[in-house]
């Protein structure tokens, strides 16, 4: 996969982008979009949506021209998820979205939005509540969520490129939430979700990498990332993945305090029954590795030799 990934750094979405733009335009027609979206909740409720917001008719249209992975397939990534789910959900927040902090300019974006540190246990909610709608079979049927899911997070990310450039933002930074950064997002989700349960003790498939990668591509493809720029199999995740990360892992303020306000929630939410503050440090350390753990600042900590092997051995009899 041989891309010039400075041309994707200053590409958004643009059928998002036009839609957003259209209602942001105008209060009472942000206002009534606000409304319309928070009564938007299953797939069956899109055609009283579109009722009040026609113009979201361009969803539709994108959906036709992206078709689901083969059913076997899907099946195998679901399974994959659903087997392994209380583990991966832990990733999401131990690995992934500390693996996106240390892309700099990426973090800047999450920092400057505010709400993705001052309310972090909310995002983490939210994003769990986002896998776990995708993860289902019946995701985009009537009775699913993911239509809508995947809608909102398109125009999330339509009005975060929306707010920012109305800012000081450095254009030097490329722009808000562009091609690369939702592609190096969407591997968080996958390629490095896959990393992580390995180096937790799980033995993975190549049918079941090969799947997982391929349904996230899918996933990608639908909240508005070009298809080009999406990997097709492990190879191809793991290069976009080593690109990507050479050319944009660097330690940066946002990224430090964005990790910081994510290990200040963990501490906050953590009885301390099992495992303690310092140790919750250290299995980070450990997902992350020592380099992406300096560039993000992580405190000194080891997580202990013993309590790897007993994580194993709990999820080998789990």
């Amino acid at each position: 996969m041989k891309l010039d990934l400075n041309t994707y750094r200053n590409i958004g979405d643009q059928k998002a982008d036009k839609f957003v733009n259209n209602y942001f335009e105008f209060d009472t027609k942000k206002k009534l979009l606000y409304e319309a979206l928070a009564l938007l909740k299953s797939n069956s409720d899109w055609a009283q949506f579109l009722k009040s917001i026609p113009e979201a008719k361009w969803f539709d249209k994108e959906i036709i021209n992206i078709p689901l992975p083969d059913e076997k397939s899907r099946a195998t990534a679901i399974h994959f998820f659903q087997s392994k789910e209380i583990y991966i959900l832990q990733l999401l927040g131990l690995l992934s979205l500390p693996y996106c902090y240390a892309a700099a300019e990426g973090a800047e974006v999450l920092y400057q939005t505010e709400r993705m540190y001052k309310d972090i246990k909310t995002r983490l909610e939210e994003t769990a509540g986002f896998v776990k709608a995708m993860m289902q079979l019946n995701t985009m049927d009537l009775k699913g969520e993911g239509k809508v899911q995947l809608f909102k997070v398109r125009v999330m990310h339509a009005a975060a490129r929306y707010y920012l450039k109305k800012t000081k933002w450095n254009p030097a930074f490329g722009l808000p939430v562009n091609q690369e950064d939702m592609a190096g997002t969407n591997l968080s989700f996958s390629l490095i979700v896959i990393r992580g349960l390995r180096k937790m003790g799980f033995t993975i498939s190549y049918e079941e990498q090969m799947s997982y990668i391929k349904y996230w591509s899918w996933v990608g493809a639908m909240l508005g990332v070009k298809s080009e720029i999406l990997p097709a199999n492990g190879k191809e995740a793991h290069d976009l993945d080593r690109t990507i990360a050479k050319r944009q892992f660097k330690t940066s303020e946002a990224g430090k305090k964005l990790t910081l306000s994510l290990l200040n929630c963990f501490y906050q939410l953590n009885d301390q029954s099992e495992i303690s503050n310092k140790e919750i440090v250290g299995f980070m350390r450990f997902l992350l590795g020592d380099e992406i753990a300096e560039i993000l600042d992580l405190p000194p900590s080891n997580f202990p030799f013993s309590k790897q092997v007993l994580l194993k051995l709990k999820i080998t009899f789990s």
